[in-house]
C-alpha cells in the first residue's frame, strides 16, 4: 500500500486566502455584527453573478434553503415530487414545510417521463436535483411540461455551483433554486446555503423566514426560524468566490484526465455530458459495467491508497427506513441501478498530476 493516502476531497485555501479570510473575520469581530451584516449582503450580490443575476438570499444551510422555498410556495398538505436518488435533506425539507414527498424514479439525471406519470392537481412543486453537478438534457422538456401544468420547478443545486446547460447556469433554470455551501462543496461558508429567487418579492419572503419570520416592522409575520448565515461564513465564501472560475477550470481538467486515462480500461465508463454543458466538478462520477464488483473495487482502491468520495447516493430515499411508508409497493429501477453502479473518484482543484495518475492506475488494476 502506498504511504500517502489520496483523500476523496480537500477544502482548499492557500496562504493568501487564509490571510484574507482571517482579516475579514477580524473586521467582523471588531464591528461586532455577526449576522445579517455587510459581508452577507456582499456575498449575496457576488453569488448572484453566477446564477444569471437572480435574487440570492444567504441562509444557514442548503437544507434550510429548501425548507424556506417550500414554505414560500405554501406546499402544506400538498405533494412535492422528489427524485428517489437524492440526499435525505431534499425530502426532509418538504416534510418540515408541511408537504408530502412523492418519489419519482431517476438515476444520475432526471427522467421527465417519470415525473409526467405522477403529475396531478395535488402537486405543489417538482424538484430536480443536479447530482454531482450534472444537469439533464431532459431539463428543457420538463420545464415546458411544468409550464403547461402551472407547477413550479425547484432546483436542488447543492452540487452544481457553476454547472450549466445550454449556456444557462444551474440555479436559473427553475422557478426557484437552493444551493449548499457545506465544506465538501466547490464553495464553502463553513456551513451555509442560499435561496435563489427570480423576483424581489420571493426574496423578501425568504428573508423574513430566515430571521425568525420577522417583517420590516419587527413583528413575526410567519413561523420562520433562526436560519441566518454568519458574517464569518460569508467572509470565507467571498474569499473562495474570487477564484471560483479558476477552481472550476481546474476541476474540469481533473475530470478530463480521468476520462482520457480510463478510456481504454474495460469495465468503467463516465456519464454522458450534453454538448455545451459545464460541470461543477463537485463529484467525479464513474460507472461500473458490473455493479456486483463495486465493493471489491472500492476495497482494492483503498488498499492502493485511494479513498473514494461518498456515493450520490448509495442508498436512495426509497430504501431509507425513515421513508419506508412513502415508497411502499413502488419500485425505482433507475435509482437502484445508478446507486449500485457508480463510484465517486477523488477530486479537488489543486489535485496534482501524480495523484490523478495514481488514481487511474489503481482503478485500472482493481478492474483487472
Amino acid at each position: 500500500m502506498t504511504d500517502a493516502v489520496i483523500p476523496p476531497f480537500k477544502v482548499e485555501l492557500d496562504d493568501d486566502e487564509i490571510r484574507a479570510a482571517l482579516a475579514g473575520i477580524e473586521e467582523v469581530l471588531r464591528a461586532g455584527r455577526f449576522v445579517l451584516g455587510p459581508k452577507t449582503s456582499e456575498f449575496e450580490q457576488n453569488f448572484a453573478s453566477f446564477v444569471a443575476g437572480r435574487e440570492v438570499v444567504a441562509v444557514s444551510t442548503g437544507t434550510t434553503a429548501l425548507e424556506i422555498i417550500f414554505r414560500g410556495l405554501e406546499v402544506q398538505g400538498r405533494e412535492v415530487l422528489v427524485p428517489a436518488n437524492t440526499n435525505f435533506a431534499t425530502a426532509r425539507a418538504v416534510l418540515a414545510a408541511g408537504g408530502r414527498p412523492v418519489f419519482y424514479d431517476g438515476g444520475l439525471v432526471l427522467s421527465s417521463a417519470s415525473v409526467e406519470a405522477l403529475l396531478t392537481p395535488a402537486v405543489a412543486a417538482v424538484v430536480v436535483v443536479h447530482i454531482g453537478g450534472h444537469l439533464s438534457a431532459d431539463l428543457p422538456r420538463l420545464q415546458a411540461l411544468l409550464r403547461e401544468w402551472e407547477i413550479p420547478l425547484v432546483e436542488d443545486a447543492a452540487h452544481a455551483h457553476g454547472s450549466s446547460l445550454g449556456g444557462v447556469p444551474a440555479g436559473a433554470h427553475g422557478d426557484l433554486a437552493a444551493f449548499s455551501f457545506f465544506p465538501t462543496k466547490v464553495v464553502t461558508t463553513f456551513e451555509g446555503g442560499a435561496v435563489v429567487a427570480p423576483s424581489p418579492s420571493f426574496a423578501r419572503i425568504a428573508r423574513i423566514y430566515r430571521d425568525q419570520g420577522k417583517g420590516a416592522d419587527g413583528l413575526h409575520q410567519v413561523a420562520g426560524n433562526s436560519w441566518r448565515m454568519s458574517e464569518a461564513g460569508a467572509v470565507l465564501g467571498l474569499v473562495q468566490l474570487k477564484r471560483f472560475e479558476e477552481n472550476l477550470r481546474a476541476r474540469a481538467e481533473v475530470l478530463r484526465r480521468y476520462r482520457a486515462g480510463l478510456a481504454d480500461v474495460p469495465g468503467i465508463s463516465f456519464p454522458a455530458v450534453p454538448a455545451g454543458s459545464r460541470l461543477s466538478g463537485h463529484k467525479a462520477i464513474a460507472l461500473l459495467e458490473e455493479p456486483s464488483r463495486r465493493a471489491a473495487v472500492a476495497r482494492a482502491l483503498a488498499e492502493d491508497g485511494v479513498s473514494l468520495a461518498g456515493g450520490v447516493y448509495s442508498v436512495p430515499l426509497h430504501r431509507q427506513p425513515v421513508f419506508a411508508e412513502l415508497a411502499r409497493n413502488r419500485t425505482f429501477p433507475l435509482a437502484d441501478s445508478f446507486a449500485a453502479a457508480h463510484l465517486c473518484l477523488p477530486i479537488w482543484a489543486s489535485m496534482r498530476d501524480g495523484e490523478i495518475d495514481r488514481t487511474i492506475g489503481a482503478l485500472a488494476r482493481a478492474l483487472k
